[in-house]
């Protein structure tokens, strides 16, 4: 793909405020033996963007011209990973620092209906011709250990400054060749509070409906990764104005625009969770599901009893039923999720028309995140502080049993996308 080039940039450590002090410093050991061994060594990505911010990166991300065979053979603790490109998670522990050969753009194939097929994928460039392969121009820029430097390619240093989200090359051709850079575009918007600029907005309006052709697992985590960083309602309200959301999230999308009511609500949800989660982390996928399809459950709920039916979890089901093979929702989130929005209305009862027992509800696996659920509630001003009050002190008084973590079981052939029934 022929991408206007830039004028390279090189910025020098006074006109710059990376700072080795404020890098983690296993990747610094990382940066320092692979430069002491002969090699180029950058810290690349997420990393160099946030440090520039003055916020604390999530990941180090390193790219270096030695092949990953000699990677393996300087980190004893390296192990090779991935098959269309091959490259090495250095672990620290639980900690991996993730350190690639630069790469250079592959060949491409346009054939039938537009498609893009990779003809070669391990196919190593030199640092210039791996800043022009990235998605974005703010996550493009490059420091160098050797002289703490920054290295701009592609004008990522003035979209930083600038607060803008911008494609490196043909935006149509970048979001067609991988659909979640367009998710990615959003994320960081949202994150970061910047502009997505406005041909990069305007191609991404317009290749909405190229996200599902996404792997379903990629997606989850993309949905799950707009909520990291307390920015799930930013996220949200791009999605929306970009038309994502209606290929992601149809239905919830339709529910929305047809009740407008409940948006203002559906608001306060996100904003909730928001505030509920980690800085870093985000919230348990059963969490950010049921902030997703709560409002729906209830209006689905109210429509049963006025039909003089006594709904179930099988309302619950009826919503999640056309999420599981779009987005790959794993069984076992699903399961959560039905037990964690179906007990909402224990919670809802008040002290004296429970007819239910407090110690074998909270004996329950899900209650703990039932519970969690509650309290998002109650933030976003849709449930009575007052029960949740009377909950905590009783969970304060009596605690629930810790349950352990199952790990998800091996599925086995067919059925895949489907809950289990019940």
């Amino acid at each position: 793909m022929l991408v206007k080039k830039q004028k390279l940039r090189i910025y020098k450590r006074d006109e710059h405020n990376v700072s080795r002090q404020d890098m983690d410093p296993d990747a610094i050991k990382v940066l320092y033996r692979l430069q002491n061994s002969g090699h180029i060594a950058y810290l690349v990505g997420g990393g160099v963007r946030d440090l520039l911010l003055g916020r604390r990166p999530k990941d180090y991300d390193i790219s270096t011209d030695a092949h990953p065979n000699r990677i393996k053979r300087l980190f004893r603790n390296a192990f090779l990973i991935g098959r269309r490109f091959r490259l090495a998670h250095i672990k620290f522990g639980p900690k991996i620092i993730e350190t690639s050969t630069f790469r250079r753009e592959p060949e491409v194939d346009t054939r039938a209906k537009g498609e893009f097929f990779h003809k070669h994928d391990n196919t190593f460039g030199t640092p210039e011709e791996d800043a022009y392969r990235r998605d974005f121009t703010i996550n493009a820029l490059f420091y160098n250990i050797a002289d703490y430097t920054v290295i701009d390619y592609v004008g990522g240093l003035r979209d930083l400054e600038k607060g803008a989200i911008r494609c490196i090359g043909n935006p149509d051709v970048r979001f067609k060749e991988d659909p979640i850079r367009m998710l990615r575009a959003v994320r960081f918007a949202a994150r970061m509070d910047f502009n997505i600029e406005p041909r990069t907005w305007r191609s991404l309006r317009r290749n909405a409906p190229e996200a599902l052709k996404a792997a379903p697992p990629r997606l989850l985590e993309e949905v799950y990764r707009f909520f990291g960083y307390r920015s799930g309602a930013a996220s949200f309200e791009l999605l929306a104005q970009s038309r994502l959301m209606a290929q992601l999230f149809p239905e919830l999308a339709a529910f929305l625009k047809a009740r407008r009511g409940r948006q203002a609500e559906f608001r306060a949800m996100l904003a909730a969770l928001d505030a509920f989660g980690d800085d870093f982390a985000s919230p348990k996928p059963e969490l950010i599901f049921a902030t997703l399809l709560h409002g729906m459950f209830e209006v689905r709920r109210a429509e049963h009893v006025e039909r003089g039916e006594h709904p179930g979890h099988e309302v619950i089901r009826e919503l999640l039923e056309p999420l599981m093979p779009r987005l790959r929702v794993p069984r076992r989130v699903a399961d959560r999720l039905v037990h964690i929005i179906d007990a909402q209305r224990r919670f809802d009862e008040e002290p004296g028309e429970r007819r239910f027992s407090r110690e074998r509800f909270m004996a329950q696996e899900t209650f703990r995140d039932a519970l969690d659920f509650f309290s998002i509630r109650v933030a976003a001003g849709q449930a009575s502080p007052a029960l949740l009050k009377d909950w905590q002190k009783w969970v304060k008084k009596e605690p629930p049993p810790e349950h352990e973590e199952r790990r998800p079981q091996r599925r086995r052939r067919g059925g895949r996308g489907k809950l289990r029934p019940r």
